[in-house]
């Protein structure tokens, strides 16, 4: 089981929001198979997730009502395969506290950015395989070739309008279905390619 660790600054607004997606993603594509968790820079353990990213996680097909804030600590980071931040800021903060993981911590459009420039993830999917990816990531963001991240950073809508979260709700739904496509390949395709239903 891959264990996935979504970081933001309060665990209330934007790491919520991406550890219910992807787990639904999991449920909903991986038997499962994810273990995902999300934690906070400056977070309130206990603290439930703000009223606006219940509603805008919500409509979007997640229930993450029940998700309480925890806070970033040293154990978290080392029990993650991999640690996605939501901004560079974050990442650096990851890296202060368990340096031993910055290899495997990335900001998510960084991540995602890193994995479009790899091979096709291959099929079926594994623990193994998506671990290996991660490690070439990590490899191609030291070299030469590394592809520029613009604006890596998920803006934080605390304090906004729900209009902004729903805004930020989109978009990580859109980079979490990038992030399953990256590690794991088109499971939708490859289904269908294997006379399965898809999903």
């Amino acid at each position: 089981m891959l264990s996935v660790l979504f970081v933001c600054t309060g665990n209330i607004c934007r790491s919520p929001i991406a550890e219910g997606l992807l787990a639904h993603r999991s449920a909903r594509l991986l038997g499962g198979t994810l273990r995902v968790g999300s934690a906070g820079t400056w977070a309130r353990p206990g603290q439930p997730p703000m009223p606006e990213t219940v509603r805008a996680a919500g409509e979007r097909g997640v229930d993450i009502s029940s998700l309480r804030a925890s806070s970033l600590d040293p154990e978290i980071v080392g029990e993650a395969d991999v640690v996605l931040t939501m901004t560079a800021e974050h990442r650096d903060e990851v890296a202060r506290i368990a340096p031993e993981a910055s290899s495997k911590t990335f900001t998510l459009k960084e991540l995602v950015t890193l994995l479009r420039r790899l091979p096709p993830a291959p099929y079926p999917p594994s623990r193994d395989a998506a671990l290996a990816r991660i490690v070439a990531a990590d490899e191609l963001r030291r070299s030469a070739d590394a592809p520029a991240v613009p604006d890596e950073d998920v803006a934080d809508p605390l304090g906004m309008s729900v209009e902004t979260y729903r805004a930020v709700a989109w978009e990580l739904d859109g980079l979490v279905d990038a992030l399953v496509g990256g590690l794991f390949g088109d499971l939708r395709r490859a289904s269908a390619a294997a006379g399965g239903t898809g999903a």
